[in-house]
């Protein structure tokens, strides 16, 4: 494979994707014609696919190729919101109606009216709020907590999982009828590895985007992308997009991505037949500096796992299986040593159970 870059006389005009998503692989033209054609309409979508496949990247093209699209965008994160807050954060609340609650507030629902909500990891949502939601979809309308005056909205709505909601209806743990009801039309994101042909295109693109933000233009040299074209790709677009803005901001100076500066796990990946792994070192005359190796190479792992998290260190704990005071001395020890890992992490992780208006 040649070096990858990403410059305008390498693509031309041929488009790099569709809406911002990346991809050319027969898989993903299809879901860029789904897309096509149903974004006009007020459809519910129920997008299905492993954690970092872009299921967020198709709600939002489904809304900016809408009617809808002077509206509000509004994700959900059902997931990341406790089950005692989510109710409140979806459908608003009157004041007194729980501790804490001192004045009244919209909820997510009423923000997107004439929008669209787009409700991600709606496989956690309890079959309390599962209800509530059915009724949203049948006609629109719902009580905020503590109130018994029912209010109307115009929402499309959007729905994202990575869990398998028929095998979740047959365990009794989701609604049938909400299930139907949502998966009007719906979309599977495929995973990397069943579309690895879209890879040096990804990496031409995530690198472009990393330079638009201010980061230095970067190659990948021919062996390291072999090597990223061997691995599994476990989370993804998402972790790929990550492990690059990773070797981006410990990268060497020449401003290529070598093989030797991947991480060892991603290095030693292997499809069956395949000949030996590339060593990630290279020992010269005087041999290696094994502790400050060692030291990379954690930096590397922890970076990863707390990317792959967005912040969160007891969600990147749990990635590396340590304990969290365990991560958070590590952190702690390497911010005051002043290293790599510290500038990668500079910048203060999100809030982890919020949720975004756009």
């Amino acid at each position: 494979m040649d070096d990858v870059q990403f410059e305008p006389e390498e693509v031309g005009d041929e488009p790099l994707g569709f809406e911002g998503i990346l991809g050319r692989h027969p898989s993903m033209e299809a879901i860029f014609e789904v897309i096509r054609r149903v974004a006009p309409t007020d459809a519910t979508v129920l997008i299905t696919g492993d954690s970092g496949t872009g299921k967020e990247l198709v709600a939002t093209a489904l809304h900016r190729l809408s009617p809808r699209a002077s509206g509000r965008f509004v994700p959900v994160h059902c997931g990341a919101i406790p089950e005692e807050l989510l109710e409140s954060e979806m459908f608003g609340h009157e004041r007194g109606a729980f501790t804490g609650a001192v004045a009244s507030r919209p909820g997510r629902f009423k923000l997107a009216d004439h929008g669209t909500i787009f409700l991600d990891e709606i496989g956690e949502m309890s079959p309390k709020l599962q209800v509530k939601l059915l009724r949203v979809l049948e006609d629109g309308r719902f009580e905020p907590v503590g109130s018994v005056v029912t209010q109307q909205v115009d929402v499309r709505i959007i729905a994202a999982t990575n869990r398998a909601l028929d095998e979740a209806v047959a365990a009794k743990q989701f609604r049938e009828d909400l299930f139907y009801r949502l998966r009007v039309v719906p979309i599977e994101m495929p995973p990397l590895r069943r579309r690895r042909e879209d890879l040096p295109l990804l990496v031409r693109g995530v690198l472009g985007q990393l330079t638009e933000k201010g980061l230095p233009r970067f190659a990948v040299a021919p062996a390291a992308l072999e090597a990223l074209a061997r691995y599994s790709w476990p989370g993804n677009v998402r972790e790929l997009r990550n492990l690059l803005e990773q070797m981006v901001v410990l990268g060497r100076p020449e401003h290529v991505i070598d093989v030797h500066d991947l991480p060892p796990h991603v290095v030693a990946a292997q499809e069956s037949g395949a000949g030996p792994a590339a060593m990630p070192w290279q020992f010269g005359p005087a041999g290696i500096d094994f502790y400050r190796e060692m030291e990379a190479i954690e930096d590397r792992i922890i970076a990863q796992a707390l990317r792959l998290s967005g912040g969160n260190k007891k969600e990147a704990a749990r990635i590396l299986r340590v304990n969290r005071t365990t991560l958070l001395e590590k952190l702690k020890r390497k911010r005051a040593q002043g290293g790599a890992l510290a500038t990668l992490l500079g910048a203060p992780p999100r809030p982890e159970c919020d949720v975004a208006v756009a």
